[in-house]
Parts: structure tokens; C-alpha cells; sequence
């Protein structure tokens, strides 16, 4: 198939764009820069200069395809200036613009790339993709982008993630800190998260562009919720650091998901099924 990935440099384009290329497809990747672009060439996939917030690019980029993926994102980096801004804006604005885009071009498959953050979480229970969203201003941009897209013509399918892990995501920070003595648990440490490595998240999103049903969403999380403090204290034993302490901020709701559909109608398993084998 003819397959576009708006986002081919971020951290889950790195991971899908290859595994796309071997498994025959052909693959347009959309880079934001000249030398992004080049690169994305050396590698296998056929470049095109674009910014999803431009909708000239994007008609561009999306035109001769098949099926769209959406994995932009501008998540601010560990300790850098958390300006959320333009990662709203590409929720908003770039999602309606691609989207308006692939109704223009005849595009149909379109596999949306969001997060499983948004359930609310209930003790002692595993949110499903049925489980009520969470109102919240800091996540309401992706709640906004979900509704962009089911109210779209378009076969879409949206792929639920659980917190990243793996290189070049927020591990490589908790990593640092852990070496330093600095890892700080987000409050007592209690609250829970569901996790997803970075390569089993790019192995689900190319089942999905592949053969998603129409109007699918699922959470693509690995097999065992975590809490923080088991979490943070395996990294700094296999660090040697010391133990984290409590107190740090809490920058994400606690929640926690099942990810049976995906196994179920996809075929999908994770290949780090746990923190522990995806930490090692």
C-alpha cells in the first residue's frame, strides 16, 4: 500500500517507517526540514517537505496515498520549557487540516495516533476502550483531536498509548535522574500508569494502517498497569542508585488499561509485556 506518516521523525515514526519499508509497503514520509528529508530518503521512504499545520503541504503530502497516519506530536522535552502550545495546535488545527485534506484527496484508511491517559481511573478496575474520558484542561486538546476525527467520513482508527518508554522518550531522563540520586516519585508514588515501549506502540500502528476495521479504537498498552514507586524502584536497583523519594510533582492522572481488543482483533501482543523486560 501507498502509506504517508506525518511525523516521520518523532519517536514513533522512527519506529514505524522501517517496519512499514520491510513489510513492502511504500512509504511517503512528511519532514518539516530539508535534512530530515534527506535522510527519511536514505533510509528507504520517499520524502515530502511539509508541516501539518500548512494544508497546502498536506493535500500535497496525503495525494496518490492509500492510508494516513497522524503520529505528530510536540512534546516538550524532560526539563526543558514545558510549553504545551504547539502540541495543542497540532492537535486542533493540524488534525482538521490533514483530515480535510484526505477527504479532498480520496483518502479513506486514517489511523489517528492519541492517549490512553484520558480514562478516569477506577481502583481496582482496568479501563477498556468503553471506559468514560476524563475531563482535563491539560489533556483537552487530545479530547478535542478524538472528536475531530470520529465526526470524519473517513475509515479512521485511533490507537490509544500508554505512556512512553524506550530510547529517546522520558526513560532516558529517568535514567539520568536514577544515576544522579534525583529520581523523585510523582506524590507518594501510588499512582498508577500503563505503559507502552515505543517498538511494541510502532508494531501496532502498522497492524492498524494495515487492517483496522473502520471506526476502531484501541488502547495499545502493555500487559501490567504499574505503579510509580514499583516503577522507579526497579530502574534504581538496575542503576544502583538510591531509592526514589516521594514528593515530586504528579504530571499525569493515575490510570490504568486492558489491551484485549487489540490482541483480539488485530493479532497484536507486546513484545516487552512488562516494565521489566522492557527496562532490561
Amino acid at each position: 500500500m501507498r502509506i504517508v506518516v506525518i511525523g516521520a521523525t518523532g519517536v514513533l515514526g522512527k519506529q514505524v517507517i522501517p517496519r512499514l519499508l520491510e513489510r513492502g509497503h511504500h512509504v511517503r514520509a512528511v519532514a518539516r526540514k530539508s535534512d530530515q528529508a534527506a535522510k527519511l530518503q536514505q533510509l528507504g521512504a520517499e520524502p515530502s517537505l511539509g508541516d501539518i499545520l500548512d494544508h497546502a503541504s498536506m493535500e500535497k503530502a496525503v495525494t496518490g496515498c492509500e492510508v494516513v497516519l497522524h503520529l505528530a506530536t510536540a512534546i516538550p522535552k524532560p526539563g526543558g520549557t514545558q510549553d504545551w502550545a504547539p502540541n495543542d495546535r497540532i492537535r486542533r488545527e493540524g488534525t482538521q487540516n490533514l483530515l480535510t485534506a484526505c477527504q479532498r484527496a480520496g483518502v479513506r484508511r486514517y489511523v489517528q495516533q492519541s492517549i490512553a491517559f484520558l480514562y478516569r481511573d477506577q481502583a481496582g478496575v482496568l479501563a477498556d476502550e468503553t471506559t468514560p474520558l476524563q475531563p482535563n484542561p491539560f489533556l483537552q486538546s487530545t479530547l478535542d483531536m478524538e472528536a475531530l476525527v470520529q465526526a470524519s467520513p473517513l475509515d479512521w482508527c485511533i490507537l490509544r498509548g500508554g505512556f512512553f518508554y524506550g530510547s529517546g522518550t522520558f526513560e532516558d531522563a529517568w535514567r539520568d535522574a536514577a544515576r544522579q540520586g534525583t529520581l523523585q516519585l510523582p506524590g507518594d508514588g501510588n499512582d498508577r500508569i500503563s505503559l507502552i515501549h515505543a517498538v511494541d506502540m510502532g508494531r501496532a500502528t502498522v497492524l492498524a494502517a494495515e487492517k483496522a476495521p473502520a471506526h476502531s479504537i484501541y488502547n495499545v498498552v502493555d500487559d501490567q498497569p504499574v505503579t510509580y514507586k514499583e516503577l522507579f524502584q526497579h530502574l534504581a536497583t538496575l542503576i544502583d542508585g538510591p531509592a526514589p523519594a516521594p514528593g515530586g510533582p504528579a504530571f499525569l492522572p493515575s490510570f490504568a488499561c486492558r489491551n484485549d481488543r487489540l490482541k483480539t482483533t488485530l493479532g497484536w501482543s507486546p513484545a516487552y509485556p512488562t516494565y521489566r523486560s522492557g527496562l532490561a
